[in-house]
């Protein structure tokens, strides 16, 4: 008891923004409750209420990046140079993933033969920090979010652009993720006193840790597209029609040019850098410490992928993570994560484009 009111009085900022959470998020919760107690709708009412409905099926449909085959053969023959592009990102894919099975064959039998590659670029010494700062910054991360969405209440009248649900979207991420960093290197070299160094973050072999991750892509491409197409199978079967991540929804709809650059550099490029930041060098760190490597690569993957798209997107996205904190694992720097991380964004941001130009 003694202990949990000093570490109350210790922590008591940390626990008072996270009451402050905990507040504003039941009173958006209560509100939603609110709004969905409404009285019981006549026979006439469903009725002209069906077509609204399917209209919005209809439109989450148009929305997301998948298309029917008869779509897709009569959208590329009338567009005779998107139809070449598209053949030729198909071969290229298909060659990848040719040559991501060799690797995975190759190194299967590596392990068989109970040799293993060693890739080891730099070891890192134990973290420092621990989980509760993990949940420190998380607190900080959801407090700051909250603020800018009061913060941008109250201007929306003196700045109109802000009723612009994309650039808001951008501007709170562009945000939100440099605070994040700012926190971590807060913990990590103000209280900690470590260097960038322990955080993974180590120009020693650049070209060979962008070279792990690049053969740590392709050999793990054949596994994400298997995991993909038994998704998309049980979509396909259930009839389930997804949410459309809100990214992919800007990309689809938002039609200037200078913000879809902007949008494009940040998503393919910065994101990347910012997220193996916190997931991997911070987050994975704090947790292996005290659960072990196996668990740390299960649970901040499995927190990584529920942050990043919907339930269906879900088992893909976490196995990236697991490729990512196993990179990161085996290299002991992020370069090699973070080219995984880049390579998987810069091919779904062309594959979004490409699908925004067929569809157009």
């Amino acid at each position: 008891m003694k202990k949990m009111l000093e570490f109350m009085r210790k922590e008591r900022l940390y626990l008072l923004l996270l009451l402050f959470i905990i507040l504003v998020n039941t009173i958006v919760m209560t509100e939603g409750d609110g709004e969905k107690q409404r009285p019981a709708k006549t026979k006439t009412e469903l009725k002209t209420s069906a077509v609204p409905e399917t209209k919005g099926v209809e439109e989450k449909r148009q929305n997301t990046l998948f298309m029917k085959r008869e779509q897709l053969e009569e959208a590329l023959t009338k567009n005779k140079t998107l139809a070449a592009l598209f053949g030729l990102v198909s071969l290229f894919i298909t060659v990848i993933l040719l040559l991501g099975i060799v690797i995975d064959i190759l190194l299967t039998s590596l392990r068989m033969s109970k040799k293993s590659a060693e890739i080891h670029t730099y070891r890192p010494p134990p973290a420092r920090w621990n989980i509760w700062d993990v949940a420190r910054v998380v607190i900080l991360f959801l407090f700051f979010g909250y603020m800018l969405v009061i913060i941008e209440s109250l201007l929306l009248r003196v700045i109109p652009i802000l009723k612009d649900d994309n650039f808001r979207m951008m501007v709170n991420t562009s945000i939100l993720d440099t605070l994040a960093v700012v926190f971590i290197i807060y913990f990590t070299v103000n209280q900690y006193k470590e260097d960038l160094v322990s955080l993974g973050l180590s120009a020693k072999n650049f070209v060979k840790n962008v070279f792990y991750g690049l053969v740590g892509y392709i050999a793990a491409a054949p596994i994400l597209v298997l995991i993909l197409a038994l998704v998309a199978l049980v979509v396909q079967i259930t009839k389930y029609v997804p949410e459309t991540q809100p990214v992919v929804e800007l990309f689809l709809k938002e039609e200037n040019a200078p913000f879809l650059v902007y949008t494009s550099i940040f998503t393919a490029v910065l994101g990347p850098v910012i997220e193996e930041l916190f997931f991997r060098a911070f987050m994975y760190n704090a947790f292996k410490k005290t659960i072990g490597i196996f668990w740390a690569m299960l649970i901040t993957s499995a927190v990584f992928a529920s942050l990043h798209t919907n339930i269906v997107g879900f088992f893909p996205i976490m196995a990236l993570g697991v490729l990512l904190a196993y990179m990161y694992e085996k290299t002991g720097t992020l370069v090699s994560s973070i080219t995984v991380h880049m390579l998987h964004n810069l091919n779904m941001v062309f594959l979004v484009f490409l699908m925004k130009q067929i569809k157009a």
